[in-house]
């Protein structure tokens, strides 16, 4: 069983929560598709529970590249910007070392199934609309690839026999079956900032031999995360917005 993660946003809060759900389970792969950091306050804590978790796969994500000194993040909207330069000035080295060494996606998994942070063609492009989404089929080779950055959970089909794209809204607990005549694009939403308005932590099982997919939400300390932040001296709408789900 493969553990899919995304957009962890130095949320140690939410991280915990899903090693703790995942403790009995047979994790085979520990997969990240980037934004380990960015937004919240415990981004060292978080990166050292990351840095254990093995065998691991990693991407970057664009915030990964902003608190490592690899992007200014002047594309940022203030509250992301002030967080980065906050968390760059932070980081321990071991800590800025594995965001600065992230690899850029698309990255196989074995030979399973690809990872990438936004789309296969463009590390930093969401994924929300047809057009991207055809042009992100386009740019990679496989049925599958594991995608993150927007922070929005569920999949993309291609079929490929009908030349039908579809968008699915998993169902939290509930095996999804993967088609020999289609292609994926799967998303498995945010660990550390879920924005679909559902404040749960968001993440996917992946168990490659049976071409299956589970959609995990679980609980978390929301109010927890929100008071580090605010200690942090972060803004507050960073914290906020946790409790919502936007």
């Amino acid at each position: 069983m493969d553990l899919i993660l995304s957009d962890l946003h130095a949320n140690l809060h939410a991280l915990r929560a899903v090693l703790r759900f995942t403790r009995r389970k047979a994790i085979h792969r520990f997969v990240l598709l980037g934004d380990l950091v960015g937004y919240g306050a415990q981004p060292n804590h978080l990166l050292d529970k990351v840095r254990e978790l093995k065998p691991r796969f990693l991407v970057r994500g664009n915030h990964d590249k902003a608190c490592s000194g690899l992007d200014d993040a002047r594309s940022f909207s203030l509250p992301a910007r002030h967080a980065a330069l906050w968390t760059r000035d932070r980081l321990r080295p071991e800590n800025m070392r594995i965001l600065a060494e992230a690899p850029e996606g698309p990255v196989w998994v074995g030979e399973d199934y690809l990872i990438a942070h936004g789309s296969p063609g463009d590390e930093d492009a969401y994924l929300l609309h047809d057009h991207e989404v055809g042009h992100a089929f386009d740019a990679f080779e496989g049925s599958l690839c594991f995608f993150g950055h927007t922070h929005l959970p569920g999949c993309f089909e291609l079929d490929e026999v009908k030349g039908r794209l579809n968008w699915i809204c998993l169902e939290p607990g509930e095996w999804f079956e993967l088609q020999p005549q289609c292609r994926y694009l799967m998303n498995p939403g945010s660990v550390g900032q879920p924005r679909d308005r559902d404040p749960r932590v968001s993440f996917m099982t992946y168990d490659h031999p049976r071409r299956r997919v589970r959609l995990h939400r679980i609980e978390y300390d929301t109010k927890g995360a929100a008071k580090a932040i605010l200690a942090a001296g972060l803004n507050p709408i960073l914290a906020d917005r946790l409790a919502q789900g936007i």
